[in-house]
C-alpha cells in the first residue's frame, strides 16, 4: 500500500507539473491510477511538497517596498528577474518561472479538485475522515486561489461592485478534467468562490490538528480573516478574527528565544496555525535583498524584533532572518498565525472606532515583542493616529509573509495611505528610478506568455 501511495502522488505530481498551466486540450488518462479510498486521498493532502511548499507564488514578495538590492545584485540578476524589479509591463518569462509562479499553484487546486471529484463516488459522506478530508480540499482550493488573485489580479474594491464585475478575475478550475477550457472569471466572482469555499471548509474541518500542514477549522477562520480584510470587509474579518483567537490566542514570547540565530523560529513553530511557503525567488535571499532602511529605521532598540528579525550586515546594510518557515533563504512563510489574528482584530477595531479595545489588542500582542512591559503611546488617541499606528505595526510584525502587497493594494484605495512604489538602481555610474504608481494595472502581474498562448485566455491589460 505504501508504494501504491507513493506511486499515486508521484502520477499526480508529473501529471500536473506537466500539463497544468494547460488544464485544457491534453486529456487526462485517469486509468493509470485511482484514488479509490479516504487513505488514498489523505495521502494526496499530505504531500508536503505540492500542497505546503508550492502553493503560492514567489512574486507575492516582488512588488513590495520592504527590500532593495544592491547594483552587483541587479546585474547579477536573470532577465526576468531584472524587468520585474523594474515594474517592466510584460516580463518574459523563463519555463522555470512558468513552473514555479503558475503551475505549481495550480497543481495544488488540482489535487484538491481531484479529491472532491472522488469523494463524489465514495460512500461514507457522514463520517468524520470524509468530512475532514472535503474540508481539508475546500481549505487549499481556497487558499491558493486567493495567493495567485494577489499576483494576477487588482485588488478588490469593496466601494465599487461594478469595477470587481468589470476586472479581470482567475481561471476558477473547479473540476480535474483538462478537457474543460480555461477562462478567466470576474474579480468578484473569483473572490465569491474563495468565500464559498472557505465557508463550507470552516463546517467539514477538525478544530484541531496534530501538523498544522493540514487545515483545520481555526485555519479556515483565519484565511476568512485574512480574505475579508483584503476585502475591506472589516465587520467580517474582526468576526472570523476573534473566532480564530478563541481557539487559539498562543503567541511566541520573542525574548526568550536565540536571537543570535539566523533561524530565529522553526517550522511549524507555536504561533503557527497554517504552514504555507512561497516558492522561491532567487533575488529575496537575504544574502542579495537589503531591508528597506526607512523600515528598519522604525524599530526601537528596545523591541526585540529588531534582534530577531534582521542579520547588519558587513556594508552596514540589513537582511531580514525573521522567517516564520524557519529557512534562511528566499522561500518565505505565508501561511497563517495567530499573530495576523490580533493585528486584523486592532485593525478592525479602530476602523469601528472602538479604540481602547483595539488598543488592548495591540498591547497583548506587543507584550510578547519588547524587552519591557508594551505601553500604547499616550499622543496616539485619535482615530486616525491609532489607526496609522496599528497599520504601521502590521507592516514591522508581517515582514516577509506574503500579506505586504495585498495590503498596498488595499490601503492605495485610502487617500491617507496611498504610495507609489520607487526603485532606484545604480547602473553605469548613473541612478536609474523606477516607478510602481499606486493603482497601476501593472500591479497585477502579467501572466506567463506561454499560458497565455496555450489557453487563449485573456492578458491583464497595461
Amino acid at each position: 500500500m505504501k508504494f501504491r501511495v507513493l506511486y499515486l502522488i508521484f502520477f499526480f505530481t508529473v501529471q500536473t507539473l506537466f500539463s497544468c498551466d494547460k488544464f485544457l486540450d491534453e486529456k487526462s488518462d485517469s486509468s493509470v491510477v485511482i484514488p479509490s479510498s479516504l487513505k488514498d486521498l489523505q495521502a494526496l493532502l499530505d504531500a508536503f511538497n505540492v500542497m505546503n511548499l508550492a502553493a503560492v507564488p514567489g512574486l507575492i514578495e516582488m512588488n513590495t517596498d520592504d527590500y532593495y538590492i544592491s547594483e552587483s545584485v541587479y546585474n547579477s540578476l536573470s532577465e526576468f528577474e531584472k524587468q520585474a524589479y523594474r515594474f517592466d509591463a510584460e516580463p518574459q518569462f523563463l519555463q522555470s518561472n512558468i513552473n514555479l509562479f503558475w503551475r505549481n499553484p495550480f497543481s495544488v487546486i488540482f489535487y484538491a479538485n481531484t479529491i472532491l471529484d472522488r469523494l463524489k463516488n465514495m460512500d461514507g459522506q457522514e463520517r468524520v475522515q470524509y468530512k475532514n478530508i472535503k474540508g481539508a480540499a475546500l481549505f487549499f482550493r481556497a487558499y491558493t486561489f486567493y495567493q495567485l488573485a494577489q499576483v494576477y489580479c487588482l485588488g478588490y474594491n469593496r466601494n465599487d461592485e461594478n469595477f470587481n464585475q468589470e476586472q479581470l478575475g482567475l481561471p476558477l478550475r473547479l473540476e480535474p478534467n483538462f478537457e474543460d477550457k480555461s477562462v478567466r472569471s470576474t474579480l468578484s466572482q473569483t473572490y465569491l468562490q474563495i468565500l464559498k469555499d472557505l465557508e463550507e471548509a470552516v463546517a467539514l474541518l477538525p478544530p484541531v490538528v496534530d501538523y498544522t500542514t493540514r487545515p483545520s477549522t481555526v485555519a479556515a477562520l483565519a484565511l476568512l480573516a485574512r480574505v475579508n480584510l483584503s476585502m475591506e470587509n472589516y465587520e467580517d474579518a474582526l468576526e472570523y478574527a476573534e473566532k480564530a483567537l478563541q481557539l487559539n490566542d498562543n503567541l511566541m514570547d520573542y525574548k526568550i528565544r536565540n536571537l543570535n540565530s539566523t533561524t530565529p523560529f522553526e517550522m511549524m513553530n507555536p504561533e503557527t496555525i497554517f504552514a504555507g511557503f512561497c516558492t522561491s525567488l532567487p533575488i529575496l535571499n537575504p544574502i542579495k535583498a537589503n531591508v528597506d532602511s526607512v523600515l528598519y529605521k522604525t524599530y526601537q532598540d528596545n523591541d526585540v524584533r529588531k534582534q530577531i528579525f534582521f542579520n547588519v550586515k558587513t556594508d552596514g546594510s540589513v537582511a531580514f532572518k525573521g522567517n516564520y518557515a524557519g529557512f534562511y533563504n528566499q522561500s518565505f512563510f505565508t501561511g497563517l498565525a495567530v499573530d495576523e489574528l490580533f493585528l486584523i482584530k486592532a485593525e478592525c477595531l479602530a476602523r469601528m472606532n472602538r479604540l481602547e479595545l483595539a488598543k488592548m489588542s495591540m498591547k497583548t500582542l506587543l507584550d510578547k515583542r519588547y524587552f519591557n512591559p508594551f505601553t500604547f503611546p499616550e499622543n496616539v488617541d485619535s482615530l486616525e493616529e491609532v489607526l496609522a499606528y496599528i497599520l504601521q505595526e502590521r507592516r514591522k510584525q508581517l515582514l516577509f509573509r506574503g500579506v505586504r502587497w495585498s495590503d498596498i493594494k488595499r490601503l492605495n484605495r485610502d487617500p491617507r495611505f496611498a504610495k507609489d512604489i520607487v526603485r532606484e538602481v545604480a547602473l553605469d555610474g548613473g541612478v536609474k528610478t523606477y516607478i510602481l504608481p499606486f493603482n497601476d494595472n501593472k500591479s497585477a502581474f502579467f501572466l506567463p506568455q506561454d499560458v497565455i498562448n496555450i489557453t487563449g485566455m485573456v492578458q491583464n491589460p497595461r
